[in-house]
């Protein structure tokens, strides 16, 4: 099966969301931040999948890059992660470290 832009094949998905959660040395200088580009989160997810929400995971793929991988919601707050259906997990995002704000607003 080929995949849309960004989606990432289901069992990568669910590796690389173990590997976050089952991580012992993240520190808060690992990964700070994601940059999700505006279009691909239009071309994604707006476009007709009535989607009620959207919920991120943190993941770590098996040669240890961060992503922030995302699917869609539906009304009760469960994702809707169906591959034959065309609901699929993406990554789509870039982390900082690699790219991040110079404005440190939330310092105080």
């Amino acid at each position: 099966m080929e995949l849309p832009k960004h989606a990432v094949l289901l069992e990568d998905a669910k590796t690389w969301i173990s590997n976050w959660q089952n991580t012992k040395v993240i520190d808060g200088m690992s990964i700070r931040a994601h940059l999700i580009p505006a279009k691909d989160v239009h071309d994604i997810f707006i476009k007709d999948k009535g989607f009620e929400r959207y919920r991120g995971y943190n993941a770590i793929t098996d040669e240890g890059e961060f992503k922030f991988l995302m699917v869609g919601v539906d009304a009760d707050n469960n994702d809707i992660v169906d591959y034959d259906k065309g609901y699929y997990v993406y990554d789509m995002t870039t982390p900082c470290p690699s790219v991040c704000s110079t404005a440190k607003w939330w310092n105080l």
